[in-house]
């Protein structure tokens, strides 16, 4: 009979999986963070709600999947004129709606299951869609230490772990947040990049070069990956690619 790591034979194990389920259940009846209604196990999201999280719909930029105006372009003025930094970003969606909720929930609500959720999500979309070819490794967009300790988690950290779980890909911190930087909310873009000029630094360790996924939760203004992808290129990576769960 097989037997896992911890010596059980894996039937024995699965079992014990479901009879926990279950009595969590029993307990602690499950109902959807999004609508209320009840779901499957211990399930965050009840099937309807799963099944109707959107996508990015429209025209959009090749390069980051900002919204265009006229079809007929394929980049968005920012990508047009931007040296350097990330070679493509993609989101699973609109952080308008689900996604964004979602998003709330896990950061100011503490409801860290969703970080499982939505990491299995980037993941499916990462090995099934394939829209950066070949990745060597994964990061994520840090937080300074007073900021993660108030939080009591880094979501980025969270999200980019549960895909490198998921996907069998090494997760590095190859980057450390050297400055608390004002609120993003309301700063325009120009402002948005001018605050984080210099907020971050390359972690000097033996994680080597190539192909580097970049995970954060949202995308909005492109300002923090950016000066993350550029700081990662002056490092000596060969391509930063930018995946975030959504795009505001």
């Amino acid at each position: 009979m097989r037997t896992s790591l911890s010596g059980w034979p894996v039937s024995f194990n699965r079992e014990g999986k479901r009879w926990g389920e279950g009595v969590l259940s029993l307990l602690f009846p499950p109902f959807c963070l999004l609508c209320g209604g009840p779901t499957r196990g211990l399930d965050i999201l009840c099937e309807d709600c799963r099944s109707e999280l959107p996508g990015l719909s429209g025209p959009r930029c090749v390069r980051c999947q900002e919204p265009l105006d006229d079809p007929r372009t394929q980049l968005c003025r920012a990508c047009g004129i931007s040296i350097g930094g990330f070679k493509l970003a993609r989101a699973l969606g609109p952080y308008e709606g689900s996604w964004g909720e979602l998003i709330r929930a896990l950061k100011f609500e503490g409801e860290r299951s969703v970080a499982h959720f939505l990491s299995g999500r980037v993941a499916t979309y990462l090995t099934e869609e394939r829209p950066f070819g070949r990745i060597d490794s994964i990061t994520y967009v840090p937080m300074t230490g007073p900021d993660r300790r108030a939080r009591g988690f880094n979501q980025a950290q969270l999200l980019a772990r549960g895909v490198g779980k998921r996907t069998s890909l090494p997760v590095y911190r190859t980057l450390r947040k050297i400055r608390r930087t004002p609120a993003q909310a309301g700063l325009s873009a120009r402002e948005r990049e001018k605050n984080l000029h210099g907020a971050f630094s390359l972690i000097k360790s033996g994680t080597g070069k190539g192909r580097i996924l970049l995970v954060d939760d949202i995308y909005t203004t492109g300002a923090t990956v950016q000066e993350c992808s550029q700081i990662l290129r002056s490092g000596g990576y060969e391509s930063v690619y930018v995946l975030t769960v959504a795009r505001a």
